[in-house]
């Protein structure tokens, strides 16, 4: 088949996939239902082709959209977090390395796929991180996904049953600067005030640190220096800007990628996985439960908020969900982005290192 009709075909089954992921609702349905078409397509004809050179740009922008959630006033906050912050990051440390070792001796994964799996962040991102490591990038989307699943059907429910339970003594919230005129910037002056450059800029700042992360060599290098460069921009300037309907793009390219990598061998082999996936949900309940405990012991943040907090699912639902169920919605918010920042940076080279140990 003509490499031309490969991608036509491959392209419209990633957007058939879309179609229907969102029809059934299901989680991260841009990324989820392109990777599921795709593969179905791969599966069953083995002509699915798409260039994986686009992969340093799919990781780029996502790591820019990741920078831009951070602000000043994060930054300035952050001092008022510092300890229950670093519970959380060593927590989720010692989270990482453990179930990363019971998966890899217990059930059989190879070792690049069981650490990676264990990492709390983004579906699209941490999917993507498997090329850069040697993981399998089908098996790390599946349980990144199972685990988001997990985490929208269970935490909210289980965190209400919590509050009910225990009694709850909140702490105050952040005193961060309060909301006035934006401070104008040096950096602004070089760039344009048509939308539609900024957004080009922004995108390009993103990609030029996309290219020098994946030039270090870092595992995840590519995404975190892309994050790092949009952030170090971002604090200073009010003129970066990426619309959220980008993501949806960036999201179908990442599961195009991810749905090569499935074939009937890897459909074989999920069979596999689905003890490791029922484990993963239990040792992420426990960890929430434990991390939380000693979070709070801090002082600075209730326990309520500190579950939150902890929980492995996307910082502004988390504190959307907080803001019904009860917790204080910026310290968890905050708190939620430093941990995704740590997920795409501290983490993977983590990884890396223990790989190296024990190779």
């Amino acid at each position: 088949m003509p490499i031309v009709l490969r991608l036509i075909l491959t392209l419209v089954s990633a957007v058939l996939g879309v179609f229907a992921a969102k029809k059934l609702k299901l989680p991260v349905p841009f990324m989820l239902g392109a990777m599921l078409g795709v593969a179905v397509f791969n599966i069953f004809s083995g002509e699915a082709w798409f260039p994986r050179e686009i992969k340093t740009y799919t990781q780029s922008i996502s790591g820019a959209y990741i920078g831009l959630s951070l602000t000043r006033r994060d930054i300035k906050n952050i001092k008022q977090l510092i300890a229950p912050t670093l519970v959380m990051l060593f927590g989720f440390l010692v989270f990482t390395t453990g179930v990363g070792l019971i998966l890899f001796k217990v059930f059989g994964l190879d070792m690049a796929t069981s650490f990676l799996v264990a990492i709390p962040g983004g579906v699209t991102e941490i999917s993507l991180m498997a090329y850069d490591v040697g993981a399998d990038p089908a098996i790390v989307s599946f349980l990144q996904t199972f685990r988001v699943f997990a985490v929208y059907l269970i935490f909210p429910a289980m965190i209400t049953k919590t509050r009910e339970r225990v009694g709850i003594e909140e702490t105050e919230a952040l005193e961060g600067e309060a909301d006035g005129p934006k401070r104008e910037y040096f950096i602004d002056r070089f760039i344009p005030d048509n939308d539609v450059l900024r957004q080009l800029m922004t995108a390009v700042i993103g990609i030029i640190g996309g290219l020098i992360g994946k030039a270090t060599g870092l595992p995840a290098g590519t995404l975190s220096f892309a994050m790092i460069m949009v952030i170090i921009v971002h604090i200073n300037s009010n003129k970066l800007h990426l619309e959220r309907k980008y993501k949806r793009y960036v999201q179908v390219l990442s599961g195009t990628l991810i749905g090569l990598s499935i074939s009937m061998d890897t459909v074989h082999s999920f069979g596999k996985i689905v003890a490791p996936a029922l484990s993963l949900i239990f040792f992420y309940v426990a960890a929430n439960y434990i991390i939380s405990w000693f979070m709070a012991k801090t002082k600075k943040i209730d326990f309520i908020s500190s579950m939150f907090a902890s929980a492995p699912g996307a910082a502004s639902d988390m504190a959307l969900i907080a803001s019904d169920i009860g917790g204080d919605s910026p310290k968890i918010a905050l708190l939620q982005i430093i941990r995704l920042v740590a997920c795409y940076s501290i983490y993977p080279m983590w990884t890396k290192l223990l790989m190296g140990w024990l190779a």
